[in-house]
């Protein structure tokens, strides 16, 4: 049973995104930050902006059976699919605002927040509130995506988004990259007064065996997704047509895909 009211086509994104995206963009980024953030065996864990638990399921196999790990998320269809796919007894799932976490003051030991924080409007106001429910000394990890120029896979969509949807579907693409810069999250985690601060870029490669079925997922696996399935099957064809062009670089002969990935990855304590 879910408590979790999502509409059929967000629940489709959903499933998408975790079925098709996740498996081959970002599960080995979970587990570089997983490894960062040093989860203790009965850790109290939050997963801020979980979607749909990819990062809960990389935390249960690393804690012990008195650990307990919160997903949060705004998004009700994520949550949906999350609480679904994972049921285990040490995760609560909690539909919320990054700046009004439902857990109580100074009670965790760990939070951590992939792909997140560039999306947040106020990303100061939320490292605030995860400062507020950290004890003192507690650990947060996160991971960004890298400039842009070091990730071809979002800039060959925003150009191919572009061209279909015009520059408010491009920009809105490049922000995933919105913080790609170190030091921009490391001041960010200064303002906010974490201690010890790391922050930096690190470069792995993305594979798919089919690039235009990885591109396939990902028009899926987006938000404006039932926009672009509005649009008819050929300009729908067409936009996997000009991503496939612009990652041609990257691509073999069989049109099997080895692409370029950089993230940020950043932690921080709390102050003590």
């Amino acid at each position: 049973m879910t408590f979790y009211e999502a509409d059929a086509g967000a629940e489709r994104i959903a499933a998408a995104y975790d079925q098709r995206l996740v498996p081959w963009l970002f599960e080995h980024w979970a587990d570089r930050l997983v490894t960062a953030a040093e989860p203790g065996p009965a850790a109290k864990v939050l997963d801020l902006a979980c979607g749909t638990g990819l990062l809960v399921r990389v935390l249960l196999g690393r804690l012990g059976d008195d650990a307990h790990v919160h997903g949060v998320d705004a998004d009700p269809s994520m949550l949906s699919y999350a609480s679904r796919r994972t049921t285990d007894r040490r995760v609560s799932w909690h539909q919320a605002d990054a700046t009004r976490i439902p857990i109580d003051t100074s009670t965790l030991d760990l939070v951590v927040c992939n792909q997140g924080l560039q999306f947040f409007a106020e990303p100061a106001s939320v490292l605030a509130e995860v400062s507020r429910v950290l004890r003192p000394g507690g650990r947060l990890a996160l991971a960004v995506w890298g400039p842009l120029a070091h990730n071809p896979w979002p800039k060959a969509l925003s150009v191919a988004l572009a061209v279909e949807l015009g520059d408010d579907a491009r920009l809105g693409t490049e922000s995933v990259c919105g913080l790609g810069n170190p030091g921009q999250v490391r001041r960010l985690l200064t303002t906010a007064r974490f201690d010890g601060i790391e922050a930096v870029e690190v470069r792995l490669t993305a594979t798919h065996p089919v690039v235009r079925e990885a591109i396939d997922g990902q028009l899926a696996a987006l938000p404006s997704a039932g926009t672009i399935d509005a649009l008819g099957p050929g300009r729908r064809d067409r936009i996997i047509d000009t991503m496939a062009h612009s990652l041609r670089e990257w691509t073999d002969v069989d049109g099997a895909l080895a692409v370029p990935s950089s993230c940020v990855l950043a932690t921080g304590r709390s102050p003590t």
